[in-house]
């Protein structure tokens, strides 16, 4: 019996969570032997799978069973399927270094790549990301988008607002976005966003971009890491899914993303951005010539940069840059996630 037989039982059960399926309907509808079927249940509860088996009444796939998977996230998504593949991993170096090596490969638009757990997983600068198994949601979509480079940005931070909602419509918290591509909750980060593009140089535009999500659901058993205790959470304190959380965190945020994604070119997310943002009126310090330098914040301009002004009073736009929030005033800043 083949992963092909075991990952159609699996999406049949999940269509049906909580309900009993007869073997017989599975293998009709599956065109799988009965024998066939059999093995697929016990190759499914041999990785953790709680699947109740009752003479008469068939297989059942227990309602609190919440086993990260390509079925458990597609039985969530609202998208049409057949405009979006979806591909899982149990451990992958980056979910994002996969959406390239797709790219590379010719693959198309709307490739959704997720993992339970990133081995190399990494934020901007090249820093680590903290990224266990069963505890988080680390997640990119494969891009080809038809506008100019410089508007890259217009994807992290609609990345950024799809994800806020998302995580609200399912847990009891309020999500900031520290500018450009962090999310922050109660003051500390609890996830971060990574975009990557290629420039095509024959035609001077994109020729694709990777869109990579990583968000801190769970505590991690035994706590983050000494570095990153002081300014990481998570969004619950439980540390087990039983409830489909993180496959419905994943398909809400996608759905979002790509429900307003051919709108991304008007900025229909700019208002909900600003009103989000963790930064305005907070004086920070800057990565400028000559070293660190303080800033205050003053807002969000129309093209997501960052408004600031100096001791001297000068403002300018920030369109790039890394920002610190002085620990004096706040909490450590996470650089590791």
């Amino acid at each position: 019996m083949g992963d092909t037989s075991k990952d159609a039982v699996l999406g049949a059960l999940e269509a049906c969570k909580g309900d009993f399926v007869s073997g017989e309907q599975l293998a009709c509808d599956l065109g799988l032997s009965r024998n066939a079927v059999w093995k697929a249940v016990r190759s499914l509860e041999g990785s953790g799978y709680a699947i109740e088996s009752v003479t008469g009444k068939g297989y059942r796939l227990a309602a609190d069973c919440s086993i990260l998977s390509r079925q458990s996230i597609e039985r969530y998504l609202q998208s049409n399927p057949d405009s979006l593949r979806v591909e899982y991993h149990d451990n992958i170096s980056s979910t994002n270094d996969r959406c390239k090596q797709l790219a590379e490969e010719g693959a198309p638009e709307a490739v959704l790549v997720v993992a339970d757990q990133q081995c190399a997983g990494r934020g901007r600068q090249g820093r680590a990301f903290f990224s266990p198994g069963g505890t988080g949601v680390y997640f990119s979509l494969l891009l080809r988008p038809d506008f100019a480079l410089e508007e890259v940005t217009f994807i992290t931070t609609f990345a950024a607002v799809c994800a806020t909602q998302a995580i609200e419509e399912l847990f009891d918290v309020e999500v900031a976005i520290k500018w450009i591509n962090d999310l922050f909750v109660d003051g500390r980060k609890v996830g971060g966003i990574l975009t990557e593009a290629s420039f095509d140089a024959e035609t001077r535009g994109l020729a694709y971009v990777a869109c990579g999500i990583g968000i801190n659901v769970f505590t991690p058993a035994g706590g983050f890491p000494e570095d990153l205790a002081p300014a990481c959470t998570a969004l619950t304190d439980e540390t087990r899914d039983v409830a489909d959380l993180r496959s419905r965190l994943i398909a809400g945020t996608v759905d979002r993303f790509l429900d307003g994604y051919g709108r991304i070119e008007s900025r229909p997310h700019l208002e909900e951005y600003r009103r989000r943002s963790f930064l305005t009126g907070r004086d920070v310090q800057i990565e400028a010539q000559g070293g660190p330098q303080s800033v205050h914040v003053e807002g969000i301009a129309d093209d997501f940069s960052l408004l600031v002004k100096d001791e001297n009073g000068d403002k300018r736009a920030l369109r790039s840059g890394e920002v610190h929030i002085p620990a004096a005033s706040f909490a450590p800043e996470n650089t590791a996630i």
